[in-house]
């Protein structure tokens, strides 16, 4: 029969505390010793088992162990269901020895800390336990409330997590407290180390960091460890300052029409934005772009096919003061003279051009004459880039992004009503199709979609989750899109 006061010793074990407890010795259990009774457990057959390891994962079995235990003592006065016992712990122990070290499987977060996993795949953790940070105060003395971080397990190693300003929140409040599930995706690990490090060895430099957009609380009963599925948060979970959102599913409400933004660079390193235009004034100004270029492109193409032309006067020219001199080097393998080349830039100019044609010997235009010939055939062949490089200057390139505002609401309606609407600003929306013969950015109200990584926009605006309220999202360069099938209702 468990007593009260049994019940409360199991409540203040922790995962630090838990290297400290040993059990009583039984006639079926080895003597205790309070510094060996895990490692002398495993000493037969178990020689990849470290101290560190065994102490880390004595310590978060007794920790499970015990919160069961004081959730259900009812079942530990039946032996055969008996778990608050030295043979469950080592059954558990030596269950982990063979699963990890013997076959190889990792855990999620061994995996993560060997950078063999990403941290952004969705997972459930456990808190463990809650640190915050030392008072502080701003400029003025004012006292800086003091900000919480996470220590979370997959139920086989621990680590710390850095959470935003609503988990903060939602942790002064008690809705994440020690014991509690977490599920979310999308987190980043934040090493002092750019090399993989081994798990318990990179506790006291690696972070977690999670952000409540993504992130949510899990029933009691859920599997630790990496999960199937992404982490899905509905718009009444949102708030302006919790981050990415890894994923949401939405069905349109409206879909207003596409726009597009210009973007322009001047010279002082200012950029203007122009727009919003609709679908036809983006079209007038894109072809009065295209005429203008097409009209700058045909100048420059005159200039160069004007510039080839002289050159190739300059080549007669040349061949006929060079004489038999011309076949005679055509025909040797000598090198042409080093100042051959300045003798090509004053071709560059007209007049320089004349009085170099009337001073340049027959040997020397006879060299010259092959390697102006060399180089016309090398600028016809690299006009194109040339130009292009022009037009840059002239006539650069627009920058424009199309986009579409979508009003949303939730798909996900079992647990809450969807109250809340979303604004959501798709960027590059022609660049996004579903099927085949669609037209780019073809977005319908009544349809359903799933998409990841959405941004939360204008905090100030947004709304609370009374019925009719408002929030802004949009999306960013990585968001990805899943059109969902909607069953139409029959009659």
């Amino acid at each position: 029969m468990w007593l009260r006061s049994d019940i409360a010793t199991l409540s203040q074990i922790t995962p630090d505390t838990a290297p400290y407890y040993n059990f009583h010795r039984t006639s079926s259990s080895p003597p205790p010793s309070s510094s060996s009774v895990p490692v002398k457990a495993l000493e037969k057959g178990c020689d990849l088992a470290t101290r560190p390891w065994v102490d880390n994962h004595w310590s978060l079995i007794l920790w499970k162990l015990a919160a069961m235990v004081a959730f259900d003592p009812e079942k530990e006065s039946k032996p055969d269901e008996a778990r608050w016992c030295w043979s469950t712990v080592m059954r558990q122990l030596l269950y982990r020895y063979e699963r990890e070290l013997n076959e190889g499987i990792r855990p999620p977060l061994r995996k993560i800390a060997n950078q063999d996993a990403p941290p952004a795949f969705p997972m459930v953790l456990c808190v463990t336990n809650i640190f915050w940070s030392a008072r502080r105060e701003d400029e003025d003395e004012n006292p800086i409330e003091p900000h919480p971080e996470l220590e979370l397990t997959d139920g086989w190693y621990r680590l710390r997590a850095q959470i935003d300003l609503p988990m903060a929140r939602a942790v002064r409040r008690g809705v994440i407290k020690i014991g509690r599930k977490i599920g979310f995706a999308g987190a980043r690990l934040l090493t002092e180390k750019k090399d993989a490090m081994e798990i318990l060895d990179a506790y006291s430099s690696t972070f977690l960091v999670i952000s409540g957009n993504s992130s949510h609380l899990m029933p009691w009963h859920t599997k630790l460890g990496f999960t199937q599925g992404p982490c899905i948060s509905t718009l009444h979970s949102l708030t302006a300052d919790g981050g990415v959102v890894a994923a949401l599913d939405f069905v349109i409400v409206k879909a207003h029409p596409i726009a597009y933004l210009e973007f322009i660079q001047h010279e002082d390193g200012k950029r203007e934005t122009i727009g919003p235009r609709n679908e036809a004034e983006e079209m007038q100004v894109n072809e009065s772009w295209k005429k203008q270029r097409e009209i700058e492109a045909s100048k420059l193409r005159a200039e160069y096919e004007k510039k080839i032309a002289r050159y190739e006067g300059y080549i007669d020219r040349l061949e006929r003061k060079a004489g038999g001199n011309l076949e005679s080097i055509r025909g040797s393998d000598n090198y042409p003279p080093d100042h051959i080349d300045s003798l090509y830039d004053e071709l560059e100019y007209p007049d320089t051009a004349a009085t170099l044609m009337a001073r340049i010997s027959p040997n020397d235009a006879a060299w010259l004459s092959l390697h102006v010939r060399k180089e016309n055939e090398k600028g016809r062949e690299s006009v194109g880039e040339e130009i292009e490089k022009e037009l840059q200057s002239i006539c650069p390139a627009r920058q424009v992004r199309s986009f579409r505002v979508l009003i949303i609401q939730d798909a996900r309606t079992l647990r809450r009503p969807a109250n809340r609407k979303a604004q959501l600003t798709i960027w590059d929306v022609t660049n996004i199709t579903f099927d085949e013969g669609d037209k780019a950015g073809a977005f319908e109200a009544g349809q359903r979609f799933m998409a990841t990584n959405l941004n939360p926009q204008q905090p100030k605006a947004w709304m609370d989750c009374s019925p009719g309220s408002e929030v802004f999202l949009s999306t960013r360069r990585d968001t990805r899109w899943t059109k969902i099938k909607t069953i139409a209702a029959t009659t």
